[in-house]
């Protein structure tokens, strides 16, 4: 009976340590995905804002940014005598 308490806890143990190293894997994936996909977020939000004329700015009152629309091509100046 012993013997047989004694396999059990190691198979246990064998088991618990398994468990640690897949989830160990599953958090590197984890984490190796999101750096992708932020990264791949920020450039499609870059070439977006460089698409459109839109222009991050910081704001004056807090750490937000804001898109000010840059409208240096998006008017005609006409001459005027």
């Amino acid at each position: 009976m012993v013997a047989v308490s004694i396999d059990a806890a190691r198979a246990a143990r064998a088991e618990a340590r398994r468990l640690r190293v897949d989830s160990q894997g599953l958090r590197v994936a984890v984490h190796q995905n999101l750096r992708v996909a932020t990264a791949g977020k920020e450039r499609a939000e870059a070439a977006t804002a460089r698409l459109s004329g839109l222009v991050p700015v910081a704001s004056p009152w807090s750490r937000l940014e804001w898109l000010r629309e840059v409208d240096d091509l998006s008017r005609v100046l006409v001459l005027v005598d």
